[in-house]
């Protein structure tokens, strides 16, 4: 590569930056450093670049997965040693990536990807930095076969993407590739050019991996019917990018519009039943990434129809970190296993006009309000009155608690008893819902159900001076 290329290629990553809006003026970066020729090569050039780019503050990671002896502290001595040439404060991280794997029974690649974006988005989260990774275009192709061997759907036809944002503690973490739009052989001859040093990983020979498979003996018989490959699968997956975009726009739209409004939340099942195919599997996907990205990113082709069939047959269906899917009474819910445990700290709550308290993870506040002013929020509220009683009639202490077996009163208006198990059946409440409805009693017993009313002896009527409401803050 001579001037010429050189100037060319940094102006390639140059004009991929700014297209790509990966970097901001002030932004904190941290460069996942392998010390390959990849990473060296993006680390040198946002040293080089960082006036021009108006980079923050520039940090490097290197990730020590300790799986080959000598040769990765040689990796991680020579890290140390190359930025403190450059004067870049340098981050080292030590795992034992085959200890990882055995764990949790991933691959070592799998468990590798893993425990890199961890401790990158850690250290993102603290120097509020966006991460950079050493991605190229032939890494893109490489992506690309993996996925069609392993019988990917359209998003895994995509390839990596020039930004991904990722969660982690409560912040969503920008991770650019500044380098996606070059082939490896372009950042090779840049090294050589501007003199930039780095090592080669052994493990990179190793046909074990299948992704090392693909480079070194799929991608070199492709080159041989089109020797500018990279360019055609890229050109390929902007492609299938913008349809699998807009089909994903037009799934959003259609869950939103199935969307239970009321209390219990959920979606219509039947509804998404009748989505056409492409567009049913990408609402269970974003139906799923809205309540835990994690379990999103862990769902299989199997999860997504067992979901489908679900929407038909009803039943319960556990997903990733304890998530579970369920449609019950017509409604497709997503479901915390683990919000069985969220119980308030005592079995009974003594309500206390005006103080917050908490029942299942969500706060409620009881609050007075005079009959005329409770008759004007009940237009604008109409469901207000399911979450009231006339205060004036209640008899000692009031309590919220949960259903219990043989549970019954008189719901206002309906001059019967009722047990509360067939009030919910009628009132469709999801069977997976029902212990955390909130049960409020006097020292008679019921006088309101949450999102069904309140007993007959505390009816709201032309006598009563101040009304309850309890509210869910």
């Amino acid at each position: 590569m001579g001037k010429l290329d050189t100037a060319a290629f940094e102006s390639n990553v140059l004009d991929a930056v700014r297209r790509e809006n990966m970097i901001k003026e002030g932004d904190n970066l941290i460069v996942a450093l392998s010390g390959g020729a990849d990473s060296m090569a993006l680390l040198y050039f946002l040293v080089w670049q960082r006036e021009q780019l108006g980079i923050g503050e520039l940090t490097a990671v290197h990730i020590n997965h300790c799986l080959r002896g000598a040769e990765s502290q040689r990796d991680e001595s020579f890290v140390i040693n190359q930025c403190r040439r450059l004067g870049v404060p340098l981050k080292v991280y030590s795992v034992d990536v085959q200890k990882e794997a055995a764990d949790s029974g991933e691959g070592l690649e799998e468990a590798g990807r893993r425990v890199r974006y961890e401790y990158l988005s850690m250290q993102a989260a603290k120097l509020c930095a966006s991460v950079a990774t050493a991605h190229t275009k032939s890494d893109n192709v490489e992506t690309l076969l993996l996925n069609i061997t392993r019988g990917s759907g359209l998003h895994g036809l995509c390839g990596i993407p020039a930004i991904r944002n990722i969660e982690y503690g409560g912040a969503s973490i920008s991770v650019i590739r500044p380098l996606l739009y070059c082939t490896r052989a372009q950042v090779e001859s840049y090294c050589r050019d501007k003199s930039i040093e780095y090592i080669h990983d052994s493990s990179n020979d190793d046909i074990y991996f299948a992704r090392n498979r693909i480079r070194l003996n799929v991608v070199p018989e492709l080159k041989k019917i089109n020797a500018d490959v990279e360019t055609a699968a890229s050109r390929l997956m902007g492609i299938i990018r913008a349809d699998s975009q807009y089909l994903d726009s037009i799934a959003k739209k259609a869950l939103h519009e199935s969307e239970m409004r009321d209390e219990y939340g959920g979606y219509d099942a039947l509804a998404l039943d009748r989505l056409p195919l492409p567009l049913r599997t990408r609402a269970l996907k974003l139906a799923v990434g809205l309540v835990d990205q994690k379990a999103a990113l862990g769902l299989s082709q199997r999860h997504v129809s067992l979901m489908q069939g679900l929407l038909k047959s009803g039943g319960a269906l556990a997903l990733f970190g304890g998530l579970e899917a369920r449609v019950t009474q017509g409604r497709f819910l997503l479901w915390n296993r683990h919000q069985d445990d969220i119980l308030t700290d005592e079995a009974e709550i003594e309500l206390k006009i005006g103080i917050s308290c908490t029942f299942y993870g969500r706060i409620y506040r009881p609050a007075l309000l005079s009959l005329d002013v409770f008759e004007k929020q009940q237009k604008i509220h109409k469901n207000l009155l399911k979450y009231s009683l006339n205060y004036d009639k209640i008899s000692g202490q009031l309590i919220l608690r949960g259903r219990r077996p043989g549970d019954a009163y008189r719901p206002a208006g309906r001059n019967v008893k009722k047990t509360l198990k067939k009030l919910f059946n009628e009132h469709k409440i999801p069977a997976v819902m029902r212990d955390t409805v909130p049960v409020i009693c006097d020292e008679h017993g019921i006088v309101l159900v949450c999102g069904i009313g309140c007993d007959e002896r505390v009816l709201i009527d032309a006598s009563c001076r101040r009304v309850m409401v309890l509210e869910s803050v």
